[in-house]
């Protein structure tokens, strides 16, 4: 498979693959709606690998404007996310303040079963009351585990009716796209039947939901979003990313959360390319700084990491017009993850310079290189009303973040 993926770059440099049409957007993400902006309804493939107890390696890289898969290698293998969860977790406290639930200058107390979380954590104490802004800045630059639970329990508990509205509303907009689908697009009675199956499976999900304030409570709120977004391989049942055996998810899926969270306003997403910041008397170092502080137009996103499920990594750069986003999952070594995703960035960028990839032979739906991934539907994320404008300090933090995107590696020694 790797002989295959790098014969396929090389190959991309010389042979050019014609614009796929319309049609061509078939994956395990198939589309039956072709409006402006699409969301997918697809079956669950029989040969869906089982996650293995030996971090299965799976990749895909893709180009976030359009969709078109520029590497891809074991898209059916399901793999523990790690703290790639964290990305979930976060991309729900955005939407909350966005929608003006959740402020970041907001003081959250922590419960005791945050401050028992292992590490990696922040080091957080049982009633000590934190910032939404430092616990943002700690799940991402830290990966802290605690910081996660805290804002797990405060999303599910005080806000967790607010978000569960929030998605029933995704859900009865995604069911009246699928009646007006209908009309110009009808479905085989088969696929009529997957969706249907798939939509009475989130209804079931939603009414499960109960707000009690729990973690657990808030990863079945995570897998309805997950749902939404066409994550139907993925399933939460912790905020953190930390080691459960049915918490599981595929490189694809994990494309469909990538592509949310970049298309997030910059000043959330910024969030994703801070470097290190200060708290508890520590300066706590992102763990995806080498990526940050020396690949040309790198502007995030996340690591993760378990014994189990390996060396993981979500990463985008963005150069000239062309964002990139890379997805790295089960590599043995930090060292391997951080080679492979340069690796094929590189070869991404060279790839949509002049020719562009070309096809290779797979089953008709399996998702392979050349082919067009279909992206989901986004929520709208206009500010409610009663959204309060980010703090000044942090505004201006946030506004120089995503200005610089990378820094020089002289600048990243003086931060190591």
């Amino acid at each position: 498979m790797r002989l295959q993926k790098l014969v396929v770059f090389a190959a991309a440099m010389m042979v050019a693959l014609p614009a796929a049409p319309t049609e061509a957007r078939v994956t395990r993400h198939h589309a039956v709606r072709h409006h402006a902006v699409h969301h997918r309804h697809h079956r669950r493939r029989p040969h869906l690998l089982p996650v293995s107890a030996n971090a299965p390696n799976a990749e895909l890289v893709f180009d976030a404007s359009t969709g078109r898969v520029l590497a891809v290698e074991n898209p059916d293998q399901q793999v523990y996310p790690a703290s790639l969860t964290k990305m979930m977790t976060l991309y729900l406290a955005f939407r909350a303040i966005e929608a003006g639930r959740l402020r970041l200058d907001d003081m959250v107390e922590v419960s005791s079963h945050a401050a028992a979380a292992p590490p990696t954590k922040l080091g957080l104490r049982e009633g000590q009351t934190v910032l939404v802004d430092e616990l943002i800045r700690g799940a991402v630059t830290e990966s802290a585990n605690d910081a996660a639970r805290v804002l797990a329990e405060r999303l599910d508990g005080s806000l967790g009716h607010d978000l569960l509205q929030m998605l029933r509303a995704d859900l009865a907009q995604q069911e009246a796209d699928d009646a007006a689908d209908a009309q110009d697009n009808p479905q085989s009675p088969q696929d009529a039947a997957d969706r249907a199956q798939e939509v009475a499976y989130m209804h079931t999900l939603a009414n499960t939901i109960v707000a009690d304030g729990s973690e657990e409570d808030f990863a079945r709120i995570m897998t309805l979003q997950a749902r939404l977004l066409g994550m139907d391989d993925t399933t939460y049942r912790n905020a953190s990313g930390l080691p459960d055996m049915e918490q599981v998810t595929t490189a694809p899926d994990y494309a469909m959360l990538a592509y949310a969270i970049v298309n997030l306003p910059a000043r959330y997403y910024s969030y994703f390319s801070v470097q290190h910041f200060q708290f508890g008397g520590a300066d706590h170092h992102n763990h995806n700084l080498n990526f940050l502080t020396h690949y040309d137009g790198a502007d995030g996103i996340k690591t993760g990491y378990t014994q189990s499920g390996g060396f993981n990594v979500v990463d985008s750069a963005r150069r000239g017009g062309t964002r990139l986003v890379a997805i790295v999952m089960g590599r043995h070594s930090l060292a391997a993850r951080e080679a492979e995703v340069n690796t094929l960035l590189d070869a991404g960028f060279a790839a949509t310079h002049g020719a562009t990839v070309v096809s290779v032979a797979s089953a008709p739906d399996v998702l392979s290189v050349g082919q067009t991934l279909d992206f989901p539907t986004l929520p709208e994320l206009t500010p409610s009303t009663h959204a309060t404008p980010l703090p000044a300090d942090l505004a201006a933090s946030l506004e120089q973040t995503s200005a610089q995107h990378a820094v020089s590696p002289a600048s990243a020694h003086a931060l190591r």
